[in-house]
């Protein structure tokens, strides 16, 4: 069920243009492939798979403070 309910929140609404998560959550969520090494470079992950991980980083550092 999480699965289907992640993927219903990722389509875009034709009225709004946006998806539920990114109305709700102000920002796209990512997808399991933004997540994968990229194939060129076996050790190299996406440079949006870095950026989403030190976001992630970041609010739990943040979260671990208050």
């Amino acid at each position: 069920m999480p699965m289907a309910e992640f993927t219903f929140n990722g389509f875009v609404n034709v009225t709004t243009g946006f998806n539920p998560f990114e109305i709700i959550n102000d920002f796209k969520p990512k997808q399991p492939v933004d997540l994968i090494p990229m194939a060129h470079h076996h050790s190299r992950v996406s440079d949006s798979a870095s950026a989403f991980a030190s976001h992630i980083r970041a609010l739990h550092e943040e979260i671990r403070e208050k």
